[in-house]
């Protein structure tokens, strides 16, 4: 009998513990989902013990109700550890730390050098790591203007290596070079601080590797200017797509699903990184995401009340070279724990 007033009291307080913490906003939804099924699952062992006897006898604890207690109690204290453990490496600090101090200090090279003084813009951020190849393509197909907005080309060269600075500096792109590699997400949002701070009118996003065309850049920013959404996405499902796997086809779709169904908003190609958005948009925005931060950006957005629609567009292959997007495996199961990441926060 004591060990089931113990069980009720340890809920008692992991359910105070729990209160208080959500109070501080200290704890995300899916940390506080979890401590609650835990304090459910505790308190019905205090009052009702019987419940689980088939479960702990399967996990070697013998029937009877002080050792059901001491089992549960056994397998709370497993699961607070995880809790505390998952606080110490859920985020790298350090890594966070280093790679906010390389991009300071990508930022200050590039003011001492001058930041473009073209204001009212069309800013393109264009995201690149080894690039040098397939930037002729991009570059050499960008417009001078879209929708009567000068286009400000501003080229993140993500640590590469090879010839991706001079090139897109040859082709008249403003560079902004980051010496450690952190992901397309983290280059897309130094890009647009780099955008703000030209003035921008309207911010467009794309790839690299030439799948985008810059063409049709105009069918994502019109809507934007004319006040119609505050974030335009690009829709390869809407338009059309040259060549892509049945796997990633299907899985395009599966993930349109899901983020339609959590960012309560109709969404058809999650993983286009091609749109145009208001910098007003993107300062309010709480990105996070190093690598697959498309699904981070739309959920957040969708959970700020922003307005979004999509716009068909082509999306052609690579102009050269593979993808570093890695495997379809890697890629789905990335792009998951970006997903989940976001909607816990």
């Amino acid at each position: 009998m004591e060990l089931r007033i113990f069980g009720g009291v340890v809920a008692l307080l992991l359910a105070a513990f729990a209160a208080r913490r959500s109070q501080k906003r200290e704890l995300r939804r899916g940390e506080l989902l979890a401590i609650s099924v835990f304090v459910v699952a505790l308190g019905l062992a205090a009052a009702v013990p019987v419940v689980y006897a088939p479960v702990l006898s399967g996990l070697g604890f013998e029937r009877g109700d002080d050792r059901q207690i001491i089992g549960l109690l056994v397998i709370s204290n497993l699961i607070l550890f995880m809790f505390a453990f998952r606080g110490f490496v859920r985020d790298d600090k350090l890594s966070d730390e280093v790679g906010n101090l390389v991009d300071y200090m990508a930022l200050r090279r590039l003011e001492d050098s001058g930041w473009p003084t073209v204001r009212g813009s069309c800013a393109v951020v264009i995201a690149a790591y080894n690039e040098a190849d397939n930037l002729p393509a991009v570059l050499g197909q960008m417009p001078e203007e879209v929708e009567g907005l000068p286009v400000l080309p501003i080229v993140i060269s993500d640590g590469s290596t090879d010839a991706t600075e001079s090139t897109a500096r040859n082709l008249g792109a403003t560079v902004m070079r980051r010496n450690l590699r952190r992901g397309q997400g983290a280059a897309v949002r130094l890009g647009c601080q780099v955008a703000l701070r030209t003035g921008a009118q309207v911010i467009v996003t794309m790839d690299a590797d030439g799948q985008h065309d810059p063409k049709e850049m105009y069918r994502l920013v019109r809507p934007v200017l004319a006040g119609e959404a505050d974030i335009v996405q690009g829709s390869r499902v809407l338009g059309s797509f040259e060549s892509e796997s049945n796997v990633r086809y299907h899985g395009v779709r599966l993930f349109a699903r899901l983020l339609s169904l959590l960012g309560r908003t109709k969404i058809t190609d999650p993983s286009n990184g091609y749109r145009a958005l208001t910098p007003a948009t993107f300062q309010r925005l709480s990105l996070k995401q190093d690598q697959y931060y498309v699904s981070e950006l739309f959920l957040d957005a969708m959970r700020k009340g922003f307005r979004a629609t999509e716009v068909p567009i082509t999306v052609r292959k690579r102009a050269s070279g593979g993808t570093k997007k890695g495997k379809t495996v890697r890629y789905a199961w990335g792009f998951s724990k970006a997903i989940i990441r976001t909607w816990l926060r």
